[in-house]
């Protein structure tokens, strides 16, 4: 493996750029795709990642040239490199071999490997409220809001609907999805943000990316 290339220059056929998320980790993530950008926002969630890397390193793929996977992804139990690509792309005759050759590289190196298609990222709608938590995430709640809130969820450990938490904690709704965007609360995988939607303290159960 070789260090990952730079990410490229903006241009009119691209969309890069970069998530700052300090309460996840000290650097910024680096996207060069709407889809990505998308994928990233749903990792944020995943209380099983404590890492995201964009484009971590360089593979050799023998006569299939050279490959840079999109983020790596570390956690207590996950070493996951993860390409994120169109369906129509990931599938067609130039990636397809190009990508299986990747994953039998990276198993062999102790990482797993999965693909990340518009089909899972987009399909139920979830990066769209990922992306309503994150903006949450990024305001300013006073400590002592959130900690009435938190101290409320803990008595609830299979859980309480988001509205009831709000009544009980004597908090705005803003507060919750605050304290979700920041990893200090749980939705379920769906993300329901709706006042009857359940929030849990955090456990066991996790928020994970369908990939």
């Amino acid at each position: 493996m070789s260090c990952a290339r730079k990410v490229v220059t903006r241009s009119p056929h691209r969309r890069v750029g970069r998530i700052a998320c300090p309460w996840f980790q000290p650097t910024a993530i680096e996207y060069e795709s709407l889809l990505e950008r998308d994928f990233v926002r749903l990792t944020l969630l995943d209380l099983g990642v404590s890492s995201i890397s964009h484009q971590p390193f360089s593979l050799d793929l023998g006569n299939l040239g050279k490959y840079v996977p999109d983020f790596l992804l570390i956690g207590p139990n996950k070493n996951l490199v993860v390409e994120v690509k169109p369906e129509v792309h990931a599938a067609s005759a130039r990636n397809k071999p190009r990508l299986a050759r990747a994953k039998e590289i990276l198993l062999d190196r102790g990482y797993r490997f999965a693909v990340a298609t518009d089909r899972h990222i987009h399909g139920d709608g979830r990066h769209h409220r990922a992306s309503i938590l994150l903006r949450h995430a990024r305001g300013q709640v006073g400590t002592a809001i959130l900690a009435r809130v938190e101290e409320v969820a803990s008595r609830h450990c299979g859980g309480i609907d988001i509205g009831g938490l709000a009544k009980a904690a004597d908090a705005p709704l803003q507060a919750i999805l605050h304290l979700v965007g920041r990893r200090r609360l749980r939705l379920n995988a769906m993300l329901g943000l709706g006042e009857a939607d359940p929030v849990y303290p955090l456990g066991d159960g996790h928020v994970r990316v369908q990939t």
